[in-house]
């Protein structure tokens, strides 16, 4: 019986070799379209990567046009200031010599009889209004003054926060690389979001900032080796190994390093943190009492 189903034996494996090429041939077609998709994604990344930088490099133009706007608006400040300095001492002395002036010619029509009666009422009237108007300015100056102080607190603090949401985004990265792929995108790195201003950086900030320069180098480096990897796909295993290896170790001294220099350093910016504070509390009421001295003594 098996001898006599040959025959039909045969054209069942012709008709299963034949449904096994059509699907070979349709799994070759996917395959073929979804390369082609592939490449077409790969192109337009690399479009939006070429956009970025060229945006990247407008914002860094833009930013250095921006920090020179600021540093000539502070100067024209500061020049104002000194300005509306000088017209205020040339105003109070020019209503001061007309107070004089007028004093000095009600005198003489009088007569020295009734002088003393009449004599300096204007120059004290014009003293006393350039009490009120000093007071108004000093009060004014010291709100300014407070809104300075707290404005600058607020920045010190948003730029403490800011540091600590970097620190947190450099162990999620950190977390991400170490549990994904290689090829996972972990974002950027945390030397494209750290802050630029002189104003709000200090010692450590800077130094956080040259570590992450560093890392961020250290990730180029890397990239380039895995990509120098993929392509020595048919070396030896443990040759390729050592490179990657010595990339893990590198990555774990600058890992280190980061996590020994906060710790480092906390206490001794907290210490720093509250001598600033000490000093300018004194700061503070030293320029109160010199500014008392100069509005009781130097008009004299």
């Amino acid at each position: 019986q098996l001898l006599g189903n040959q025959d039909h034996i045969k054209v069942e494996l012709e008709k299963l070799k034949k449904t096994h090429d059509e699907q070979q041939q349709k799994l070759e077609g996917r395959v073929l379209a979804l390369g082609k998709e592939l490449q077409e994604a790969k192109g337009a990344v690399g479009d939006s990567r070429q956009r970025l930088a060229e945006q990247s490099a407008v914002l860094l133009t833009c930013q250095g046009r921006l920090q020179e706007v600021e540093a000539d608006n502070s100067r024209l400040q500061l020049r104002l200031k000194e300005l509306n300095k000088e017209y205020r001492s040339r105003l109070a002395q020019y209503v001061r010599d007309v107070a004089n002036y007028m004093d000095s010619k009600a005198s003489s029509v009088t007569g020295h009889s009734k002088a003393p009666a009449g004599q300096g009422a204007m120059k004290n009237f014009v003293d006393s209004m350039l009490r009120d108007i000093r007071a108004s300015y000093k009060c004014r100056e010291e709100q300014l003054a407070r809104a300075a102080r707290g404005y600058r607190k607020r920045m010190k603090d948003l730029a403490k926060k800011h540091e600590n949401l970097l620190i947190a985004y450099g162990l999620q990265r950190e977390q991400i690389r170490s549990l994904g792929s290689s090829a996972m995108d972990c974002g950027p790195a945390e030397l494209h979001f750290s802050i630029t201003d002189p104003e709000l950086l200090t010692n450590s900030s800077r130094e956080l900032n040259r570590l992450r320069e560093e890392k961020a180098k250290l990730e180029m480096q890397l990239q380039e080796l895995q990509k120098g990897l993929d392509l020595m796909g048919g070396h030896d295993p443990n040759e390729l190994l050592c490179p990657r290896q010595l990339d893990e170790e590198g990555w774990a001294e600058v890992r280190k390093k980061i996590r020994e220099f906060t710790l480092n350093t906390q206490e001794e910016l907290e210490q720093e943190r509250s001598q600033l504070l000490t000093r300018a509390v004194v700061a503070e009421e030293q320029v109160s009492e010199l500014q008392g001295y100069i509005d009781q003594h130097l008009a004299r």
